[in-house]
């Protein structure tokens, strides 16, 4: 058997696009776990046996949506405060990119790109501990998939 080509977790990544750059997108400082989930809303229609409809039907479903969410935790980086703070408070959605695979990888680097909104930017503070941040964002519609291979 061989062995699969594998990543490792800090090559994923959420990178936000630079206002006063367009097209170029950053990584925040600071997040050390980072994760993307991919939800498919479904309908569900019971189909009845038109030969015997006493038999208990089968249920068929079709996609109604599709959706986005990202979220990110680490420890709270000064250089990062502002980047999240004007994320979160803009109103409408940012571009951003969530990389698996380091963002200058022409062979491995895959990356989904689209517009986010900043759902929620919280930071937390233990006495004794470094201070803390969590980040979560949900698609504004589609995110497109980018295999750079």
């Amino acid at each position: 058997m061989a062995q699969p080509t594998t990543y490792k977790g800090s090559l994923v990544g959420i990178f936000l696009e630079d206002t006063g750059n367009p097209g170029t997108f950053l990584k925040p400082c600071g997040l050390s776990n980072n994760s993307i989930s991919f939800t498919k809303n479904l309908n569900e229609v019971n189909v009845p046996d038109c030969d015997d409809p006493e038999l208990p039907s089968w249920v068929e479903r079709e996609t109604a949506s599709l959706s986005v969410s990202v979220s990110g935790s680490g420890i709270l980086a000064a250089e990062a405060i502002d980047t999240w703070d004007a994320a979160w408070r803009d109103t409408t959605s940012i571009n951003a990119r969530i990389y698996v695979g380091a963002a200058t990888d022409t062979v491995n680097g895959k990356y989904w790109e689209g517009a986010l909104h900043v759902e929620t930017f919280e930071v937390t503070g233990n006495i004794g501990e470094k201070a803390q941040v969590s980040v979560s964002m949900a698609s504004d519609g589609e995110l497109t998939y980018n295999n750079v291979i």
